[in-house]
C-alpha cells in the first residue's frame, strides 16, 4: 500500500497506530549477522502512550530506528511485522516511507542539537517540515510554525524563529523539535530519552507539554526512557525491555504494583525515591551488565546470569538449558520468567513507599548514622567566580568597552563537616559546576576565601602544592572526556600513587589492584583501556582514581546523571560505602533532589550563582522551603503512580542571565510565592533578602517570613526520618 493510500483511509477508534508482531532486526558484522532485537510484540492506539525502559543497549532504540527505517546500511529488519495504521512497513519502498516519516510518524531525539541545522534559523527548519510535506505557502507555513511553537509554551515564538539554535537553551531546543515533530499532526510520536538531558523544571514541564499534546491531538506515542519516575507519570502501558527481548508488559500500573520478572523488580529497586526512609543508605544494584549480542545464546534465560531468584528459587538448571517464552499472568500482564506466575502477586507498592521487603538479602538497607559532627574540614566565605564577557566589537577589541562580567558565583559561603557529604543541587547555569572548579583550581577565583585543612583554595591548581592536591581531588561526569584512551586502567590509576604516596615500585599494582576491587571491579581490568568498559565502568576507574591518593575530600560534579539506573545504584551504594569506611568528605553536584536525598548530609540549594537554601538533608525535604527548592521538589518525577503528588508547581521563563542578574531577590522574577507579600512582591525587586534561620544549620534566603514558609503543605507525603 502507498502512502497517499493511508492518508485517505480512515481508521476507527479501535484500529492501533501501530501494531509491532515478532519484530527481529539484526546487523551484519565482521562476525556474521548478529540480532539485536528478536520477538518484540506490542501495540499503540490512538491516544496511548507506550513506554519502553530498560538499561543501555536493550535495543529500545534500535525498535524507535526500525520503525523509521533508520537502522544503517548494515541494519535489516530480519523478522516480524510493523503495521501503521493498518499497513505493513516492512518491506516498503524507502521513497514512500520518506513521504511518511516527518509527516505522520515523527521522532523526538534525546540531544536536539543532533537534531537541528546549527547552520539554519529555527524558522526556516520548522516551516521545511510543512512544505515538504503539504501543499502550503511558506508564508503560510512560518505562521504555522509560530503558532506551534506558541503551542509549546515558546516565550516569543516570533523572535525564537529568527534565531539559530546555539542562541536558545536546551530546554527550548527540545520544546523547538517536538514542535517540529508536531507540526504535521502526526499519528505516530516516537520520543528516544526526550527529558534525560535537560534539568527538572523543564523536564516537568515538557511531560506536561507531552500530555496536553496527545490529548490535543489523538496521538500514540512511544516513549522511550530508563528513568521510571518518567515512565510512572506518562505512559498507559509499559515494555521493559533486556538484551534485545521484551521480558515484561502490561499497563503501568499493574506493573509498578506486581512486577512479574526479576529485571523489572530490580530496576524498581535501583531507582532512590524522594518518600523513602531516610535511614536507607543502600540501593539494590543489579550485578553483572547487559550481555553484547553477539554473548546473548537463544538456549537459555538470558537474564540469568545476573538473576537472585536463580539461586532462592533453586531454578538454576532450567534457566541456563531452556529459553523462557513470554507467559500471560492476567490479562495484558505478560512475563518472560518460569517463576512469573508464582511471583506477580508479590507487591511492590510497598516498597516504592518505603518498605524495602525484598526477595534477597543485597536488597537489606543500613541505617544512616546521625550526623554530629562539630570538626569542619573546609570553609567558603564569600566567594566569588566571575568571566570576563567580550563582545566581540571594535571597542571591545581596542579595549574600549566597558568590561562586563558573567557572575558565575558570587557571593557563596558555606562549611563542610568532616566525614559529610554536601550535596549542591540548582539548575544548568545556576553556579554549581563553577563552584567545584574554583575550589578545585580549574577556574580563577575572582573573590572572596576559601580553605580546606588551613590550605588555601583561591590559588590556581598550577600554583598548588603537592600535598594540597592529593588531599584534594575530583571526579568528573563524563570519564570519556578524563580518561586518556592511549593508556590503561592500571597505568592511569597508578600515576596519583607513584605522584603523591611514595609506594614502591613493586607495590603498585597491588594497590591500584585493592583500589579496583574497592570499586567493585575485578583485577583483570588492569590491563584494560578505556574503550573496553561501559560507562558505569569507566566511572568506577574515574572514582578509583580520585581515592589513589587518599583524599581528605572528593569533589564530584554530576558522577551518575548519565548513568542507567542500575548502574547509578551501584555508584551511589560505591560513594556511600567509601565515606563510611574511609571517613571521605565529599562535595556531590547533581540536579536529581533524589540522588542528592539519598547520598547527603547537607544539602545546598543554588539558583543564578548564589545559595538560597542550606541545610542537613533532614531539613531540607520538609516545609519551610525557599519558593525556588519547593518548585524543584514539585518537579521531581516519583517512580510510583499510586502516589499522589500534592501540588505541581512549574516555574515560567528560563533562567535569567548571570551577566545581568535580576535587581533585589534574584528569583522574583519566576517566584510563585511573591504574591504573598503585602506589596505583591515589590519588596523583591528592590532589596536583596536576607538569611532567615530555621533549625540547626537550616537557613532560607528569602523575604517572605519562615513562619510563613512553615505553613506550607509538603509537596510529597515524607518518610521517616525528617525533622518535621
Amino acid at each position: 500500500m502507498t502512502l497517499e493510500y493511508i492518508k485517505k483511509q480512515s481508521i476507527s477508534e479501535s484500529t492501533p497506530v501501530l501494531e509491532v508482531k515478532e519484530l527481529a532486526i539484526s546487523y551484519k558484522t565482521r562476525k556474521g549477522e548478529i540480532p539485536a532485537v528478536q520477538g518484540v510484540n506490542f501495540t499503540v492506539g490512538q491516544g496511548e502512550t507506550i513506554g519502553l525502559v530498560g538499561e543501555s543497549g536493550c535495543g529500545k532504540s534500535t525498535i524507535a530506528f526500525g520503525i523509521l527505517d533508520f537502522l544503517g546500511i548494515n541494519g535489516r529488519v530480519s523478522g516480524g511485522s510493523i503495521k501503521f495504521m493498518g499497513q505493513e512497513l516492512v518491506g516498503q519502498p524507502k521513497s514512500e516511507l520518506r513521504k511518511i516519516r516527518g509527516n505522520k510518524i515523527s521522532m523526538v531525539y534525546q540531544d536536539p542539537m543532533q537534531a537541528l541545522n546549527p547552520s539554519l534559523k529555527i524558522g526556516n527548519q520548522l516551516s521545511e517540515v510543512l512544505t515538504t510535506h503539504n501543499n502550503i505557502s511558506k508564508q503560510d507555513a512560518w505562521k504555522k510554525s509560530i503558532a506551534m511553537l506558541e503551542r509549546v509554551y515558546m516565550p516569543d515564538a516570533a523572535n525564537v524563529m529568527e534565531r539559530y539554535p546555539h542562541m536558545i537553551s536546551g530546554g527550548q531546543q527540545q520544546r523547538v523539535v517536538i514542535a517540529m515533530a508536531m507540526l504535521n499532526s502526526p499519528s505516530l510520536l516516537i520520543m528516544d530519552e526526550p527529558t534525560t538531558a535537560l534539568d527538572v523544571t523543564v523536564e516537568a514541564a515538557v511531560l506536561d507539554l507531552v500530555e496536553d499534546l496527545k490529548k490535543d491531538f489523538n496521538t500514540g506515542i512511544i516513549f522511550i526512557t530508563h528513568n521510571l519516575g518518567v515512565v510512572a507519570r506518562v505512559s498507559d502501558k509499559l515494555c521493559v525491555m533486556y538484551a534485545g527481548e521484551m521480558v515484561e508488559k502490561g499497563s503501568v500500573q499493574t506493573i509498578f504494583d506486581s512486577p512479574a520478572h526479576p529485571y523489572t523488580r530490580g530496576l524498581l529497586c535501583c531507582v532512590p525515591n524522594l518518600t523513602d526512609d531516610l535511614s536507607f543508605s543502600r540501593l539494590w544494584s543489579i550485578r553483572g551488565r547487559v550481555p553484547h549480542p553477539s554473548e546473548r545464546l537463544p538456549d537459555k534465560c538470558i537474564f540469568a546470569p545476573r538473576c537472585d531468584w536463580t539461586i532462592s528459587k533453586n531454578i538454576q538448571d532450567k534457566c541456563t538449558t531452556t529459553h523462557p517464552e513470554l507467559i500471560t499472568i492476567s490479562g495484558e500482564h505478560q512475563s518472560r520468567c518460569f517463576l512469573g506466575d508464582q511471583t506477580f502477586a508479590a507487591s511492590m507498592t510497598d516498597y516504592a513507599r518505603g518498605n524495602r521487603e525484598i526477595l534477597e538479602e543485597s536488597c537489606e538497607t543500613e541505617n544512616r548514622s546521625s550526623q554530629n559532627i562539630t570538626d569542619n574540614i573546609a570553609a567558603i566565605k564569600n566567594i566569588k567566580i566571575y568571566y570576563e564577557h567580550k563582545s566581540g566589537s571594535l571597542k571591545s577589541v581596542f579595549g574600549l568597552e566597558d568590561k562586563q562580567y558573567i557572575k558565575a558565583v558570587d557571593d557563596v559561603s558555606f562549611i563542610v563537616p568532616k566525614g559529610s557529604v554536601l550535596g549542591i543541587v540548582g539548575e544548568s547555569g545556576c553556579g554549581k559546576s563553577s563552584l567545584v572548579k574554583g575550589i578545585v583550581g580549574l577556574e580563577k577565583v575572582s573573590g572572596g576565601s576559601a580553605e580546606l585543612m588551613g590550605f588555601d583554595l583561591t590559588i590556581p591548581v598550577a600554583s598548588r602544592s603537592q600535598t594540597l592536591i592529593r588531599e584534594l581531588q575530583m571526579v568528573f561526569q563524563n570519564p570519556d572526556s578524563t580518561l586518556n584512551p592511549s593508556f590503561t586502567v592500571g597505568d592511569q590509576i597508578a600515576r596519583p600513587i607513584k605522584r603523591f604516596r611514595g609506594i614502591p615500585a613493586k607495590d603498585i599494582q597491588a594497590e591500584v589492584e585493592r583500589l579496583l576491587k574497592a570499586v567493585k571491579l575485578d583485577t583483570y581490568y588492569y590491563n584494560r583501556y578505556p574503550r573496553q568498559l561501559s560507562g558505569g565502568e569507566k566511572q568506577r576507574v574515574g572514582i578509583a582514581r580520585a581515592l589513589a591518593s587518599q583524599p581528605n575530600m572528593v569533589l564530584c560534579d554530576e558522577p551518575v546523571s548519565a548513568l542507567d539506573v542500575s548502574v547509578q545504584a551501584a555508584v551511589l551504594n560505591l560513594l556511600n560505602e567509601i565515606k563510611e569506611e574511609l571517613g571521605t568528605t565529599l562535595i556531590f553536584i547533581a540536579h536529581d533532589l533524589s540522588v542528592v536525598r539519598f547520598i547527603s548530609d547537607y544539602v545546598a540549594v543554588m539558583y543564578l550563582g548564589q545559595i538560597v537554601e542550606f541545610g542537613s538533608v533532614r531539613r531540607i525535604y520538609p516545609p519551610p522551603y525557599h519558593p525556588y527548592t519547593e518548585a524543584l521538589l514539585s518537579a521531581v518525577p516519583i517512580p510510583d503512580p499510586n502516589l499522589s503528588r500534592r501540588k505541581f508547581i512549574r516555574l515560567s521563563g528560563d533562567v535569567p542571565s548571570a551577566m545581568n542578574p535580576p535587581t533585589g531577590c534574584r528569583f522574583h522574577t519566576r517566584c510563585p510565592r511573591r504574591e504573598m507579600l503585602s506589596d505583591n512582591g515589590k519588596i523583591c525587586e528592590q532589596k536583596s533578602p536576607s538569611w532567615q534561620y530555621g533549625k540547626g544549620s537550616h537557613r532560607i534566603l528569602c523575604h517572605i517570613p519562615i513562619d510563613e514558609l512553615a505553613k506550607f503543605e509538603a509537596v510529597l507525603p515524607l518518610g521517616k526520618g525528617y525533622d518535621i
